[in-house]
């Protein structure tokens, strides 16, 4: 008697064991062939349990359907029910980033990568979660782990390009941007982006030629990217091509007189920069010239380490440098703190050279000359 009860209840075991994993398997049919409402819709026969791979492709039809509280309930049911894989854990971890629980997304992925360390996707999602948490130096492992990889998608050097910008890396910036930039199609919603990049940092790492190049196709491509336009012209003025940069600083005023220039750009641009004693100087030029007793044309920036301005020098314009006559329009001043320097000795009008106005900066930078009047407050008044 205990024999055929035994015996029956293998039975009983093997055919519910069968019937699961037969379930799991129509399903996985129907996830392939992306009939994912017949997977929701389908209800297992009465007192039948889903084995936890059925219950995985449930979720997975409600995460392809974006019905995300549907999609974590069977995954979570699925985890829970056991036996995993790597895929469950996965796209937990996916719907929590998505539903912006970076934090709770990370030990998800980390657990898809120790079931399965060699999938680069993995990596990636990861690597992204850790960049968006400012975790860069973890980011950057788990990058490099999906770029190193046979598979390695695009996405995954555009964000290691963008950590390594952001890390001040700039040849690993250029090694990932470079790479990625001739696998995108033109029509690739990242290829602006990507291409615009590339170029910037082809300027910052000197590659001014290359920089060049890859501005005028950008411009091919995208001709009312202002922000482009402005890097062109710093990439002619770093090779002393001013003639080839007037179409460009013409578009841009065209651009300013009509209200099209981003908001950033609406009242000058950077037109050079040059390095000063190991310190970067920004060079802008303002688009009005206002009916003002003063104003100021050009902007030469001293920027401290952090990045930020330490004080100028300007191509001042006022009523009186006016009145000398056509010749002068402008004179250089030097602001620092509250003091305000005038060097009357270097004047320009609008036809001046910019090889000589830079030079002129450089002299004043260098003490080379002393100013022909200040303004210093508390103090005295030349």
């Amino acid at each position: 008697m205990i024999k055929k009860i035994l015996f029956g209840l293998s039975i009983l075991l093997t055919a519910y064991s069968y019937g699961q994993d037969d379930l799991a398997d129509d399903y996985k049919k129907l996830y392939k062939e992306k009939a994912y409402d017949k997977i929701i819709k389908h209800k297992p026969k009465r007192k039948a349990v889903l084995s936890s791979k059925a219950l995985y492709y449930k979720g997975m039809s409600y995460y392809m359907k974006m019905k995300d509280d549907k999609a974590m309930k069977y995954l979570d049911r699925a985890i829970e029910k056991g036996p995993v894989d790597h895929d469950m854990f996965y796209y937990k971890g996916m719907l929590l980033y998505y539903a912006g629980k970076l934090d709770e997304s990370l030990p998800n992925f980390r657990k898809a990568i120790e079931l399965l360390p060699n999938e680069p996707d993995f990596h990636q999602s990861l690597g992204e979660a850790l960049y968006k948490l400012n975790k860069l130096d973890s980011a950057k492992v788990h990058l490099q782990n999906a770029v190193e990889h046979p598979r390695a998608n695009n996405r995954s050097f555009i964000l290691m390009g963008a950590v390594c910008q952001e890390q001040n890396d700039l040849e690993g910036a250029y090694v990932a941007y470079s790479t990625v930039f001739v696998k995108l199609e033109l029509s690739d919603e990242r290829y602006q982006d990507c291409s615009f990049n590339l170029g910037l940092i082809q300027q910052l790492t000197g590659r001014d030629n290359e920089a060049k190049q890859t501005f005028e196709n950008h411009l091919k491509n995208f001709p009312n990217d202002f922000h482009a336009m402005a890097k062109l012209i710093q990439a002619y003025y770093a090779n002393s091509e001013f003639e080839e940069a007037l179409p460009y600083k013409t578009k841009l005023y065209k651009a300013f007189e009509t209200g099209t220039l981003p908001n950033e750009m609406n009242t000058m641009f950077c037109f050079d920069q040059f390095d000063w004693n190991g310190r970067n100087v920004m060079v802008f030029e303002s688009f009005d010239e206002p009916d003002d007793f003063m104003y100021e044309k050009h902007h030469f920036y001293i920027m401290d380490e952090d990045g930020e301005i330490d004080y100028k020098i300007d191509s001042e314009s006022s009523l009186a440098i006016r009145m000398q006559g056509s010749e002068t329009k402008y004179v250089l001043c030097l602001v620092k703190d509250s003091a305000h320097f005038t060097y009357w000795q270097y004047s320009f009008n609008d036809d001046f050279k910019y090889p000589e106005m830079r030079s002129a900066v450089l002299d004043i930078l260098n003490n080379k000359v002393k100013p022909s009047a200040a303004f210093i407050p508390g103090g005295s008044k030349d």
